[in-house]
């Protein structure tokens, strides 16, 4: 008797064992997406305006997009890439916004203008809303988990650099979305994870809120990367018309047009599944590109950030199970590339649009071609 009950114990022992060992050799810097601390840029302290919209209890309507892009081949796209236009693009930013449903804080988004200048340069979301072109198409990207606000000032310009010299004749205006995804840490890598993790799926009432600005003649693609497809399929679901953590987003994106790429993605592989937690993000969307890397190293400890996780979307990818599970028309909208020969462990979002081929395969999303 006493045997059995040792056997039944040795489990959840060396699990927990395993976890421990792990935060203890893993911090968030080595494990996350972060890049050494850069000086902050000569910018202005954040200061935000009210916009007055949140999540209440409420339904909204959606209607989803039926335009397929053909599928593309990593290894049949031109690779010549060629000088970066002038680059201008905005940063918008929630770190300074209620991170909480329950918290007691302001709802609004800080805005900064990279202009060609080379300055950054305060604004605000309406301004934003009508420095935008009509029907030009309109990409925004969030970035994961542990980075910095420097680091993201950084990365946004590069990133820039690299879509916009792949296709410098074809028109697009580009936004970064950041949020508090930085400290502080309990070192504990599960906990950490899990943290951000949550904070990622809130962000999505931020996310939606901006994509309702954006005027909605302006097709949208949005662009997530590990934690950062949590705040893309969250702000899906909600404009799909699902709820995120017990509430719904009351505004509206509009008909307007919405693809989506998913990098690195830190989210269960079944999540998109019908019932389950972003079970509305294709309802809303005309197709989704998974980037999928069977070998990112980080995300080989994902069945450590939650309870009864499944395997990470990145790694297994949508499962036939899922596509049929997800089925129809839904179904149909999803797209899926093997990028783990040319990436192999590797996790950061630098090492994504640094590599030709995956940003080539990108392009028809953002540009909408």
């Amino acid at each position: 008797m006493s045997e059995i009950s040792l056997q039944g114990w040795r489990g959840p022992f060396l699990f927990w064992l395993r976890v421990l060992i792990l935060s203890l050799v893993c911090s968030p810097v080595v494990v996350g997406q972060e890049l050494p601390p850069l000086p902050s840029p000569s910018a202005s302290p954040l200061i935000g305006q009210f916009d007055g919209v949140t999540p209440t209890p409420a339904t909204i309507s959606a209607e989803a997009g039926a335009v397929l892009p053909a599928p593309v081949a990593i290894d049949s796209v031109d690779h010549n890439f060629i000088a970066c236009p002038t680059p201008c693009y905005w940063i918008v930013s929630s770190r300074c916004s209620v991170q909480n449903i329950h918290e007691s804080g302001r709802w609004g988004l800080d805005v900064y203008q990279r202009t060609p200048d080379g300055c950054l340069s305060q604004s605000n979301v309406s301004t934003l809303a009508s420095q935008l072109v009509p029907g030009m198409p309109v990409c925004i990207f969030s970035h994961g988990s542990f980075v910095q606000w420097e680091s993201q000032c950084k990365e946004a310009g590069q990133a820039y650099a690299a879509f916009r010299s792949a296709c410098p004749n074809m028109p697009v205006q580009m936004i970064f979305f950041t949020w508090p995804s930085d400290g502080p840490y309990t070192y504990l890598l599960p906990v950490d994870a899990s943290i951000r993790g949550v904070r990622a799926e809130f962000n999505g009432f931020h996310l939606s809120y901006l994509m309702s600005q954006i005027p909605e003649t302006c097709p949208v693609c949005l662009i997530g990367h590990s934690h950062g497809t949590r705040v893309v399929l969250s702000a899906l679901h909600l404009a799909g018309g699902g709820d995120i953590q017990g509430h719904v987003f009351t505004g509206s994106i509009g008909n307007r047009r919405v693809r989506a790429v998913l990098a690195a993605a830190a989210t269960d592989h079944f999540w998109l599944n019908p019932g389950n937690r972003y079970g509305c993000a294709l309802n809303r969307v005309e197709c989704l590109l998974n980037l999928q890397n069977r070998r990112d190293f980080p995300l080989a400890f994902y069945s450590f950030s939650h309870p009864f996780a499944g395997g990470a979307l990145a790694r297994r990818g949508f499962t036939n199970r899922d596509i049929n599970r997800i089925g129809g028309y839904n179904a149909s909208k999803i797209r899926q590339c093997d990028v783990t020969a040319e990436l192999g462990p590797d996790h950061l979002w630098p090492q994504y649009f640094g590599n030709r081929e995956i940003v080539s395969a990108m392009l028809p999303y953002i540009y909408f071609q």
